[in-house]
């Protein structure tokens, strides 16, 4: 990447292999099952409006956000498909959701009434998706409350259930296989709940992307992928699942902005916490924590420079990290740096970091900030 007159850092995604995930997900489920691509989160920090334009050419029906705010965004950018937003809306952004064409997912009564109301004023119906509470725990209306929740929608003549939703929280790990079923069924009975009461929801849609591989049963009419899409399949997909061939859609990268050599028993970044046992060839790059860089890959994360394996030494500061070069044959000033990508037969992935920090692929790429650039390939 050509990078003067900017900080060389950046974070190169690939629409190709975002597409290609896209699809191994359509030939999974089938011509009958729509596929909401979720972009929530700024498409898992790969830059939602550019990933919307791609997968809306490769044929996605719907889109998931968690927020009206980043709805609004998509509309912005011109994105026409169907737009789900997920976590649903606060009070006073009703009107918001109306007005962008968005779809919200309720679970509350004075918001429906909200909604209910503003889209009264507007002279239209508007359409929304219940989300039921099946074991998660989290946002939903309890499983054993459908029934009255559905009874006390029919007073609301300016909504339409389009749909009705769950979310799993297991569906990636197998010793809790019950409780997985046991959503399922729940989530049946809620919308044959739906249906006593009178509504007929267009879209049942209860599949993330560990259960688009490991449940079928749970397809409905609709899943939502999303880690998938970004190619983060080793933490979340089950090991049968993962022979799939997702590609990892984003890769970091940096360059060497300094070379030093530091003597045996010399320290190098904050706190002492590495020193050298030996003469050792220190590349600086510009990249640290605030742009989503670890402070805990301090003297445990790798980069790769010219095909080669490097370590980082040191703490990851805010704006810089070390690591060690001294192994890298012929390592220059300007050499780019991997630190999320493949080179030279060796591999970096969000899983492996994620690991080595204690968290989630997912919450890795998410954390990669807005201050470095994303290059689209």
């Amino acid at each position: 990447m050509e990078t003067t007159g900017k900080r060389p850092t950046w974070a190169e995604i690939n629409r190709d292999a975002l597409a290609a995930n896209f699809q191994i997900v359509k030939q999974r489920v089938g011509r009958d099952v729509n596929v909401l691509a979720v972009l929530k989160a700024n498409a898992y920090g790969h830059g939602a409006v550019e990933c919307a334009r791609r997968l809306a050419a490769d044929g996605a029906g719907w889109f998931g956000v968690a927020l009206p705010e980043e709805g609004v965004e998509l509309r912005d950018a011109g994105i026409t498909q169907p737009i789900l937003c997920l976590a649903g809306f606060w009070p006073g952004q009703a009107e918001v959701c109306l007005d962008h064409g968005l779809v919200p997912v309720v679970y509350r009564l004075d918001l429906i009434a909200a909604l209910d109301q503003a889209a009264r004023a507007r002279g239209i119906v508007a359409d929304v998706h219940v989300k039921v509470d099946t074991g998660m725990g989290r946002l939903g209306v309890r499983f054993d409350e459908v029934a009255e929740f559905a009874a006390a929608l029919k007073q609301f003549s300016n909504l339409r259930v389009d749909g009705v939703m769950t979310h799993f929280a297991a569906a990636d790990v197998p010793s809790c296989g019950p409780l997985t079923s046991d959503q399922i069924d729940r989530f049946q009975q809620a919308v044959a709940a739906f249906r006593a009461q009178g509504f007929h929801p267009t879209h049942q849609h209860l599949a993330n992307s560990a259960a688009i591989f490991a449940q079928p049963e749970a397809w409905g009419n609709m899943v939502r992928p999303g880690g998938v899409l970004y190619g983060l399949t080793g933490d979340i997909l089950a090991p049968a699942d993962r022979r799939q061939e997702f590609q990892p859609v984003m890769s970091l990268h940096s360059r060497i902005a300094l070379l030093k050599w530091v003597p045996a028993g010399e320290t190098v970044g904050y706190g002492c916490t590495f020193e050298a046992s030996s003469p050792t060839l220190v590349a600086t790059i510009p990249i640290g924590y605030d742009d989503g860089y670890r402070r805990a890959l301090s003297n445990r994360g790798h980069a790769i420079v010219r095909g080669v394996p490097a370590t980082v030494i040191g703490r990851v500061s805010m704006d810089l990290t070390l690591i060690d070069v001294t192994n890298v044959p012929g390592a220059s000033l300007g050499d780019e740096v991997i630190l999320l990508g493949q080179a030279g037969g060796h591999a970096i992935t969000a899983e492996a970091i994620a690991a080595t920090v204690g968290t989630l692929s997912y919450e890795v790429t998410c954390g990669i900030s807005a201050r470095v650039p994303r290059v689209y390939v």
